[in-house]
C-alpha cells in the first residue's frame, strides 16, 4: 500500500495526449450517470407537461373501451389468440403516445453522454481480462474511493432529494389546506399543482448533485491519467525514439557535413571574412576562353571557431583571403552551401574576384 501511495504521489505531470487516447481505448472515461438520470428526469418531466394530455387521452380511451367492451368480451371464451388481439389492440393505442416520450428521452440520453465523453466504439473495455477475477482486486474495488464515493453520493441525493421536497410541501402546505372543503375537480388541479411544484424543487436538487458528480468524475478521472516523469520520457523514447540517440545522430550529421563543406574548401576561388567572425568560401569556374559559366557558388560557410577552420584550410590550400566585413556578413545572411551568389551582390564579388585574378596574375608574371 505504501508503495501504491508513493507512485501516486510521483503523478505529478498531466497526462498526455497517447495515453488520454489508451484509456478511451481501454473504456476509461469521465461520465457521469448522475448528469444523465438527471437530464432525463428534467426530460420526461418536459414531455409529460407537454405530452401528458395525449397520453391521458389515449389510457382514458382504453378504459372507456374496455369497460364498452366488457359485457361482449366476458360471454366470449378467451383463448391464446383473443389475448393477444387484445393486448395488441391496447398496444396500439397506447404505444404512439408513449413512444411519443420514450424516442425523445432515449434520444436525450445518447447526446448528452455524447457530449461528455463523444463517440467511442471500444472492444478492449468488454473484453475477458483473468485479472478481474482475483478476489483481491475485487475487495480493493468494492471498498475503494470510487465506490464510497458512489454510496455517498448517492444518500447525499436521497437526503437532499427528501429535504428539498418536504421544504417545497410545507411551503404549499397553506394552499393544501385551503383546498378542503372543495369539489373534487378543484381539489385534483391544486393538488396537481403542488405536486408538480414538489417535483421540480426534487429535479432541481437532483441538477444540483448531477453537477457536482460531473466535476468529481472529471477531477478523479484527470487524477488517475496522471502520469510520473519517468512514464513521460518511456513514452517519448517509444514514439520518438531516444532523445540522447537522436541528438547524437544530428552531431554525426553535422560533423558529416562539416567534412564535406571542408573538402570542397581547397576548389573554392577566394574566402571572404570580416575577418574573424564570418568566413564565406567563393567558387567562380571560367572556360578556356575566359568566359564566365554561371555566377559564383558559396561553397562553404561558417562562424567563429568553423570560420577560422575554413580560414586554416584555405591558407592551407593557398586559396586567396579577402577580408570585407559587410559582404561576408550578406554572403552568410543571404546564401547557403550550393547557392550562387545572389544578384543584388555581384557587383560587389566582381571587384573581389577582379581583386583575386589581377594579384594572381602579377604573381604569375613574377
Amino acid at each position: 500500500m505504501a508503495g501504491e501511495d508513493d507512485d501516486k504521489q510521483d503523478k505529478t505531470e498531466d497526462a498526455t495526449p497517447r495515453k488520454r487516447q489508451d484509456a478511451r481505448e481501454e473504456g476509461q472515461v469521465a461520465l457521469s450517470t448522475e448528469l444523465v438520470s438527471a437530464t432525463l428526469l428534467w426530460a420526461g418531466l418536459g414531455l409529460l407537461v407537454v405530452g401528458g394530455g395525449a397520453i391521458a387521452q389515449a389510457c382514458g380511451a382504453l378504459v372507456t373501451n374496455s369497460a364498452n367492451d366488457l359485457g361482449a368480451l366476458g360471454k366470449l371464451e378467451l383463448d391464446v389468440q383473443s389475448g393477444a388481439l387484445l393486448f395488441e389492440n391496447a398496444a396500439r393505442m397506447l404505444g404512439l403516445a408513449l413512444l411519443g416520450v420514450v424516442a425523445p428521452m432515449w434520444a436525450v440520453a445518447l447526446l448528452v453522454s455524447y457530449a461528455q465523453i463523444g463517440f467511442q466504439i471500444t472492444t478492449k473495455a468488454v473484453r475477458f481480462d483473468p485479472s478481474r477475477l482475483d478476489p483481491t482486486k475485487g475487495f480493493k474495488r468494492l471498498f475503494g474511493v470510487r465506490v464510497l464515493m458512489r454510496t455517498l453520493l448517492a444518500l447525499v441525493k436521497v437526503i437532499v432529494i427528501l429535504v428539498s421536497m418536504g421544504c417545497m410541501a410545507w411551503h404549499e402546505l397553506p394552499k393544501v389546506a385551503a383546498l378542503a372543503g372543495s369539489e373534487l375537480g378543484p381539489m385534483l388541479d391544486g393538488l396537481g399543482h403542488v405536486a408538480l411544484r414538489c417535483a421540480g424543487a426534487a429535479l432541481v436538487a437532483i441538477a444540483v448533485v448531477a453537477a457536482g458528480d460531473w466535476s468529481w468524475q472529471r477531477w478523479q478521472h484527470e487524477r488517475e491519467l496522471r502520469m510520473t516523469k519517468r512514464e513521460i520520457r518511456d513514452e517519448a523514447r517509444s514514439t520518438e525514439g531516444d532523445p540522447h540517440i537522436k541528438a547524437r545522430v544530428r552531431q554525426v550529421q553535422r560533423e558529416m557535413a562539416q567534412r564535406r563543406m571542408m573538402s570542397d574548401v581547397p576548389k573554392a576561388t577566394v574566402v571572404i571574412t570580416n575577418p574573424t567572425h564570418y568566413a564565406v568560401a567563393l567558387r567562380y569556374e571560367r572556360d578556356a576562353q575566359g568566359k564566365k559559366k554561371r555566377a559564383p557558388v558559396v561553397v562553404a560557410k561558417g562562424v567563429d571557431l568553423v570560420a577560422q577552420r575554413i580560414k586554416q584550410v584555405a591558407r592551407d590550400a593557398d586559396v586567396p583571403l579577402f577580408e570585407d566585413v559587410p559582404l561576408a556578413r550578406a554572403l552568410h545572411a543571404q546564401c547557403e552551401i550550393g547557392d550562387e551568389v545572389p544578384e543584388a551582390l555581384y557587383q560587389a564579388v566582381a571587384a573581389v574576384l577582379a581583386y583575386v585574378y589581377r594579384v594572381q596574375g602579377e604573381a604569375v608574371r613574377a
